[in-house]
C-alpha cells in the first residue's frame, strides 16, 4: 500500500493556499488568510503569487485549516473485540487489517496517533511512514497476569521499553467486564505504579493508567503518570489534582455506546448490559469536571475493530456531545492530544530542532504557527458544524509532514468508491 496515488493532484504542484482560515489558540478561526508548507513546515502570511491555490482550487467556496488530528487512544492492531477472535488471525492477516486501518485512519485526518495496546514495532515498521499516522506505541497491555508472567511488573515494563514502546500502558482497574458499582479496586499498589513511572521517565517514555475511577486514578496522580484513560467516575478532587500535575484526560466515549450496540446485537453478552450503561450514564460528567478543573482532555477512541477504524473523527462529536463547545472539542482532538504525545522523548530530538527550526519543537505541536511541522487537515466546511469534521467529503485534503494526501482516492484503493461505515 502506498499514499502516494492518494497525492492531490491539484496540490501536488503547489505549496500554499490563499483564503483559508486558521484555528487559532483558542479554538476559534481566523479570517482568511495565506498558509504556505515548505521542508515540512508552515509558514504563514508572506505575499501571494499566482501560483497559491486558492479555495476553488479544492472543490470548495472556502477552506477551514485545522492542525492534524490526533487519536491518543488506538488499538489499531486489533481487529476483533475479543483477544481468542484476533488470534484467530494469521500474522499477514494481522498485518495487512493494520496496515488498512492505520491508512484509513489517516484519510480521516488523524496525522498521529498512540496505540494502546497490540501493535508491536516490528509491524509498523513494515508500513510506510506515508503510509500511516505518526504513531507511538504502547506494544501490549501491562495488567497484573501479564506483570506476573514477567516476573513483576518492573520486568513487565523493562521488557515494553526495550520492545519499543514509548509509553507503559498499565491497567490500573477492571473495566466492562466487572458489576455495576464494581471494578475499581487497584490492580496495582501505589508503589508499582510509581515505579512503573520511573522506569518510564528514565528511558525518556511516559505511562499512560486505565483507571474506571477510585484510588487507580489516585495513585497514577500521585505516580508521576502522564495520562488517565477513560476516567468514568473521576472526581472533582483527582481532576484538581490531575490538572495541577499537568496530566491528560483521555477519555474514549464513544467506545462504550458501540458496545452498547454490539450487547444489543447480539455480538457480546447481556450481562455487561447494566455496568456499560453505568459508564455511558457517568462518563459525560467526567469530563465536564476536567474541563472546568483545567485538566487537559485528548480525543482517543479506543477503537480496535475494523468497522470502527476510519470513524474516528465521530469522537468529536461525542466530545461536543457530552458538554465540550466545539472550539473545546477541536482543541481536543488536535492541540491536547500533540502535547501529550510530544511528552515523550522523540527519538533524535536534535533532528526533529533542525527541521523545524525551533528550539522547543514541543512548544509548537498541534499548532499551525510558524515553523511548526506541517501536519494539518483541510475542510471544505467548518469543523465546529455539527457532523462536519466526521464527514469524509468535508475533508478536502490530509498535510503529513506537508506532503497533500487526497482521502477519497486513498479510501476508494482500500475500500472502494464508498465512505467507511458509520459506526
Amino acid at each position: 500500500m502506498s499514499v502516494s496515488s492518494g497525492t492531490v493532484p491539484s496540490a501536488s504542484g503547489g505549496d500554499a493556499v490563499r483564503g483559508i482560515r486558521i484555528l487559532d489558540e483558542r479554538g476559534g478561526f481566523t479570517a482568511p488568510c495565506r498558509v504556505s508548507w515548505g521542508a515540512g513546515v508552515f509558514s504563514l502570511g508572506g505575499r501571494e503569487r499566482e501560483t497559491d491555490l486558492a479555495p476553488t482550487s479544492w472543490g470548495a467556496d472556502e477552506l477551514w485549516l485545522i492542525p492534524g488530528l490526533v487519536d491518543a487512544h488506538l488499538h489499531a492492531a486489533w481487529h476483533a473485540f475479543d483477544a481468542d477472535d484476533r488470534a484467530r488471525l494469521s500474522e499477514a492477516q494481522t498485518l495487512a487489517a493494520t496496515e488498512r486501518a492505520l491508512a484509513l485512519t489517516l484519510a480521516a485526518g488523524f496525522t498521529s496517533a498512540r496505540d494502546a495496546g497490540g501493535l508491536a514495532a516490528d509491524a509498523l515498521r513494515t508500513i510506510p511512514p506515508s503510509a500511516r499516522p505518526r504513531t507511538q506505541l504502547s506494544v501490549r497491555i501491562i495488567d497484573r497476569r501479564a506483570a506476573d508472567e514477567a516476573g513483576g511488573l518492573d520486568r513487565a515494563v523493562e521488557a515494553v521499553l526495550e520492545a519499543g514502546a514509548r509509553w507503559v500502558k498499565l491497567y490500573g482497574t477492571a473495566g466492562i467486564g466487572s458489576p455495576p458499582g464494581a471494578g475499581l479496586d487497584p490492580v496495582f499498589t501505589a508503589t508499582e505504579v510509581r515505579d512503573a513511572a520511573v522506569r518510564a521517565e528514565r528511558a525518556g517514555a511516559g505511562v499512560m493508567v486505565h483507571a474506571w475511577g477510585g484510588r487507580a486514578i489516585d495513585d497514577a496522580i500521585e505516580a508521576g503518570a502522564l495520562s488517565i484513560e477513560h476516567g468514568i467516575f473521576l472526581s472533582d478532587q483527582q481532576a484538581a489534582r490531575a490538572a495541577e500535575r499537568d496530566m491528560t484526560l483521555v477519555p474514549t466515549l464513544r467506545i462504550y455506546r458501540l458496545v452498547q450496540r454490539m450487547i444489543d446485537a447480539g455480538s457480546l453478552p447481556a450481562a455487561l448490559r447494566a455496568r456499560v450503561d453505568e459508564a455511558v450514564g457517568a462518563h459525560p460528567r467526567a469530563v465536564l469536571r476536567a474541563r472546568d478543573a483545567g485538566l487537559r482532555v485528548a480525543l482517543g477512541t479506543d477503537y480496535g475493530t475494523p468497522q470502527q477504524h476510519g470513524a474516528n473523527a465521530r469522537e468529536f462529536d461525542a466530545l461536543v456531545g457530552a458538554g465540550l463547545t466545539p472550539g473545546e472539542a477541536l482543541l481536543a482532538a488536535t492541540r491536547s492530544g500533540a502535547q501529550l504525545l510530544a511528552r515523550v522523548a522523540p527519538p533524535d530530538p536534535a533532528a526533529v530542532r533542525e527541521r523545524t527550526g525551533a528550539p522547543d519543537p514541543a512548544a509548537l505541536a498541534g499548532r499551525i504557527v510558524e515553523g511548526a511541522v506541517a501536519d494539518g487537515v483541510i475542510l471544505r466546511r467548518d469543523p465546529s458544524q455539527p457532523g462536519a469534521l466526521s464527514d469524509p467529503e468535508s475533508i478536502a485534503a490530509v498535510l503529513l509532514g506537508g506532503s497533500a494526501i487526497d482521502p477519497a482516492a486513498l479510501r476508494a484503493r482500500l475500500i472502494g468508491p464508498a465512505a467507511p461505515s458509520a459506526v
